[in-house]
């Protein structure tokens, strides 16, 4: 009898420790690669923000352009990122031709990617392609007439300059392309070459009527800039969404049921606004939660 009990004793503590040992699933995490632009720190911080929410660690790591995060995602040291359709086709897939077309220009990188190992969730409804910019009074009281069209004759009457980027000035897709499309009179176009921030600046001083920049600029929103909408789809698509590699999205699905939440309610002018914000310093993390509290679908966050 009381080798029985020695042995059930033994039997329980061995049991007991077994317990005791058993380890405790791990949170599931993944690595965020960035990019080096401030509106790629804000989709960062959304990312970082929804995903929390989903109890999915992050760990960011920054890494430059699209080149160096597409490479990175492949080699398997990046889960996740942010990547824009034009930038994909030019610079990462040394493609010609990016479509104008947001439709097409989302499918053409999704199809390429595929056989790269790397999945293109569902696209935002933001396009950061280039856009010409004026001051908001300047606009067309009709909101239907803001368009390249309606800037094309203004600038065509003489008198009004025309700040751009000395590569798109020089480019043969760029000015020159753009004025064939539109019809400008380029002999009546004064021009000034300015980079994306002079350009803002300019415009809103009134030494230029209208500037290039970024479609989603926060800066041309502080400076109370609107861009006139490209008609006629001259400028490629640069429609933002994010990408992750195939093994990831395999491994943790609910990747893409949380963004695709957030995608859907990210539209162009919203991403505008929330470079804004971050251009004037605010905290990103701080922002992507109040823009998430207006998303429908997300779960609340883990200290709600």
């Amino acid at each position: 009898m009381r080798r029985f009990l020695c042995t059930a004793a033994t039997a329980l503590l061995l049991v007991a420790a077994g317990c005791a040992e058993e380890p405790v699933a791990a949170e599931p995490s993944i690595t965020l690669g960035v990019g080096s632009t401030d509106e790629q720190r804000m989709l960062a911080a959304l990312t970082i923000a929804a995903l929390d929410r989903a109890g999915i660690a992050v760990t960011r790591t920054e890494l430059g352009d699209t080149v160096r995060l597409r490479r990175e995602a492949q080699r398997g040291t990046v889960d996740l990122y942010w990547d824009y359709t034009g930038a994909a086709w030019a610079l990462g897939l040394n493609q010609q031709g990016p479509h104008a077309d947001p439709t097409e220009s989302f499918e053409q990188v999704r199809e390429e990617d595929v056989r790269r190992g790397l999945v293109w969730l569902d696209p935002t409804r933001a396009n950061a392609t280039l856009a010409l910019f004026v001051r908001a009074a300047d606009l067309p009281a009709e909101p239907g007439q803001r368009t390249m069209t309606w800037l094309a004759g203004e600038l065509s009457r003489g008198g009004k300059r025309l700040c751009l980027d000395p590569d798109f000035r020089r480019r043969p897709a760029g000015y020159v392309a753009l004025a064939e499309v539109y019809s400008i009179q380029r002999a009546s176009v004064p021009l000034e070459e300015a980079d994306e921030s002079e350009a803002v600046a300019k415009v809103a001083d009134g030494t230029c009527f209208a500037g290039l920049a970024t479609a989603t600029s926060g800066e041309a929103v502080r400076a109370g800039l609107a861009p006139v909408a490209d008609d006629q789809r001259v400028f490629p698509a640069f429609i933002v969404a994010p990408v992750v590699r195939e093994e990831t999205h395999e491994r943790l699905p609910q990747i893409a049921e949380i963004l695709d939440r957030l995608v859907d309610g990210l539209g162009t002018d919203d991403l505008a606004r929330l470079n804004a914000q971050l251009t004037g310093d605010a905290d990103p993390t701080a922002l992507a939660e109040a823009f998430l509290a207006e998303v429908e679908g997300l779960p609340p966050p883990p200290s709600a």
